[in-house]
């Protein structure tokens, strides 16, 4: 009786999965339908490239972002999710930009790594960060906001269980030789569950890249993190590593893809963490069509643009 329950559960959490994933495919799938009558793809591929690579930018982007961690625990568990990461910049005034910017997990796994099997599938929480930045921006581009983490999870492991609040801001700057870049947020718990633990977390998301010809581009881009409850041995996971990826067309619509590895170099002393970190992502981009404005613009950096083709 206790297996069959167990089935059950496990079934439900499945079918709850697949709903949710359906759902969010058709919600990513109506953007283009909805903003597409403003949006028109004329950047070069260089342009591209940097809006892909700019996370306040104005262009509205789609990231599909695939996390697997190896090498967890004392059997080397393998845990992976998948994200959304829509960003959909609105002008709120001739100078300011407002940059909603959505991390829903939408599926992920995550194994009893005590255990050689067994594990718990669902999706996770979603983080709403609100951007506010210049719309005229130069060499530095900046921009602050709150953040916002909604207990979405269907499962115990996969989320805090409770809601969270606390500041985001972003610094990037766009040498002619790539990008680079540093969002910080850091979260507290709200009252909540009195059964789950208090959240009090930054996560320093880096992002460093070298433009090749043709679109490619080399990129590091460790997400850092830290639990300010833990000692000190035990609060911070600091992954280095990096890898390579592409900006290009098919037919009208822009593309930003790149895969990359890391190695967990600083994690907490505990072998429950895993080693290892495989980071793939997919980016569909909707530029927009601006009137001719003077140059140094936020997110533009061409007075010509025209689209390129592979």
């Amino acid at each position: 009786m206790k297996i069959s329950s167990q089935r059950r559960e496990q079934a439900r959490g499945v079918q709850a999965v697949a709903d949710f994933a359906v759902k969010t495919e058709i919600l990513v799938l109506m953007i283009p339908l909805f903003v597409g009558p403003m949006l028109r793809a004329q950047q070069t591929v260089d342009e591209l490239r940097d809006l892909a690579r700019n996370p306040v930018g104005d262009a509205i982007k789609v990231p599909f972002v695939e996390n697997i961690n190896f090498g967890a625990g004392p059997y080397d568990r393998t845990s992976n999710s998948l994200q959304i990461q829509p960003v959909i910049p609105w002008h709120i005034s001739q100078n300011w930009l407002l940059v909603p910017r959505i991390v829903a997990t939408a599926v992920a796994y995550e194994p009893d790594v005590a255990q050689t099997h067994g594990g718990t599938t669902g999706s996770g929480d979603t983080v709403a960060t609100f951007f506010f930045a210049p719309f005229h921006a130069g060499k530095l581009i900046w921009a602050v906001g709150p953040s916002l983490l909604i207990p979405t999870a269907t499962a115990r492991k996969l989320g805090t269980g409770k809601w969270d609040m606390g500041p985001s801001a972003a610094l990037l700057v766009e040498p002619d030789w790539g990008f680079a870049g540093v969002v910080v947020q850091n979260i507290w718990s709200l009252p909540g569950h009195s059964s789950r633990a208090t959240v009090n977390q930054i996560q320093i998301e880096t992002s460093l890249s070298y433009n090749l010809p043709h679109g490619w581009y080399l990129v590091t881009a460790p997400t850092i993190n830290a639990d300010w409850r833990q000692a000190t041995g035990q609060r911070w996971l600091v992954p280095f590593g990096g890898g390579a990826g592409r900006t290009f067309n098919i037919r009208n619509q822009a593309v930003d893809s790149n895969v990359a590895l890391y190695y967990n170099a600083i994690r907490p002393a505990s072998r429950l963490f895993p080693r290892w970190q495989l980071s793939l992502q997919l980016t569909l981009i909707y530029p927009k069509e601006h009137k001719p404005t003077p140059k140094n613009r936020q997110g533009s950096c061409a007075d010509d643009p025209q689209v390129e083709t592979n």
